[in-house]
């Protein structure tokens, strides 16, 4: 399986704090069937510079990538960074070399609670770059639980989606929505986003259990076929999002 979202570089955010934290979650993530993992860690442009950022990452993955090795670990890592969205990101200078080593996918995350209207032509702008944006963890924003439909306005504008294995598994709430969000394609693939192993620990392979459950097989093969697509740089196969439907409360 693929990882595109994870904190595991040491020291670089709120995610693994020492080289053997790191360690504890790359071998839980292997022995999950994981072999391909994202290195993402947090980037604010109103906090760093891009440069200084990039300065950052590459010392902590050369901790990490070294230790890797040691160990032989069966995994292949790829630096990336979790991008905050700002109004101005098309226009940033440099912005390319957050995108995923070797790839023209960027994720992106936005504030939880707070819609951008400008978002989609944010998107499209960016699109038009050559970059693919990968919007992070979907479920956890207050605007999606609103209107889920939002999301086909972002893959309209050329955006991919992904959710987290531990909203499927451990939050009911975000669970209950993201079923229905999967049915209806708008949902492209699903990461980790792990922190650690208590905070948010690494649960990809309990997570496709239940997609394959409530899904079915196809689904989850879908959305490991994407990861894989992304993770190497190539464009992945997308179906036509299918507008959700409000009844007693809840979205169908």
């Amino acid at each position: 399986m693929t990882d595109l979202h994870s904190h595991m570089l040491p020291g670089m955010d709120d995610g693994a704090q020492s080289l053997e934290d790191a360690l504890s979650l790359l071998h839980m993530q292997c022995l999950q069937g994981v072999s391909q993992a994202a290195l993402t860690p947090h980037f604010r442009s109103d906090k760093e510079s891009i440069q200084d950022f990039l300065k950052r990452r590459q010392s902590a993955a050369e901790r990490l990538r070294e230790a890797v090795a040691e160990e032989d670990l069966p995994v292949t890592l790829k630096l990336g960074a979790e991008v905050f969205y700002s109004a101005s990101l098309a226009q940033m200078d440099g912005v390319d070399a957050l995108c995923l080593e070797g790839t023209n996918v960027l994720l992106l995350e936005f504030s939880p609670g707070y819609y951008p209207r400008e978002a989609p032509d944010t998107l499209y702008q960016l699109t038009r770059q050559g970059i693919l944006p990968l919007i992070a963890h979907v479920e956890r924003y207050a605007f999606v639980h609103s209107d889920p439909n939002l999301l086909a306005e972002w893959i309209d504008a050329g955006a991919c989606t992904q959710t987290n294995a531990t909203s499927l598994v451990m939050h009911t709430k975000q669970r209950k929505l993201l079923f229905p969000m999967l049915r209806h394609n708008l949902v492209h693939v699903l990461s980790t986003d792990t922190h650690s192993a208590s905070k948010r620990p690494p649960m990809l392979d309990r997570a496709m259990d239940l997609v394959n459950q409530h899904c079915g097989p196809e689904t989850a093969q879908a959305l490991q076929s994407r990861a894989d697509d992304l993770f190497h740089g190539r464009a992945p196969q997308l179906p036509d999002p299918v507008p959700m439907k409000k009844f007693l409360g809840r979205w169908w």
